[in-house]
């Protein structure tokens, strides 16, 4: 938490020598251009990356939960990746760059997935399976002649203390106590 708290103090200044550094190497216009090249980039990618995570998003996901997840880490890796090559400066553009390297991306996944736990909700997915003499979903299937116990009403007896209370009483019990 401190060495980020470090990292993000001491950024704008590592920009500013980073940016001090290129000019005096390619001088101000070619050093300029960089920065606006690399920000265009960054729309670019945000842009392709964001439209492509909202649809991934969206598809209903049926099999691996893992592979999902990994998939939208994949993208949101790019789109950060986009916003850092947005931001003015040269650290943050190699940040950004790296990002958008699939071989970092799948180091990145490496060090997080560990970290996550997969939970997939109702619907087809492994482990699914039908039941037998039940519906196609998972909820309950329809009674089966065998489970059904038909009882008379002299076969049962209810127990009301207090007949005052309307969730204890049945229709047609208005008139009894």
């Amino acid at each position: 938490m401190r060495l980020t708290a470090l990292f993000l103090l001491l950024l704008p200044l590592m920009e500013i020598a980073g940016f001090v550094l290129v000019g005096q190497w390619l001088g101000v216009l070619p050093t300029l251009a960089l920065v606006i090249g690399s920000s265009l980039l960054g729309l670019l990618v945000l842009r392709s990356q964001g439209i492509s995570l909202a649809q991934r998003l969206r598809r209903p996901r049926s099999g691996d939960p893992e592979r999902a997840a990994k998939g939208v880490l994949s993208g949101t890796a790019q789109m950060f990746g986009g916003l850092l090559l947005i931001l003015p400066g040269f650290i943050t553009d190699i940040l950004g760059l790296l990002l958008l390297v699939p071989m970092v991306r799948s180091a990145l996944w490496k060090i997080i997935s560990p970290r996550l736990v997969f939970v997939q909700r109702g619907g087809r997915g492994p482990g699914w399976q039908k039941r037998p003499g039940g519906p196609s979903s998972s909820g309950p299937g329809p009674a089966k002649a065998e489970d059904i116990i038909d009882l008379d009403e002299k076969d049962y007896q209810r127990h009301n203390p207090n007949g005052s209370s309307p969730w204890t009483r049945l229709p047609g019990d208005e008139g009894k106590g």
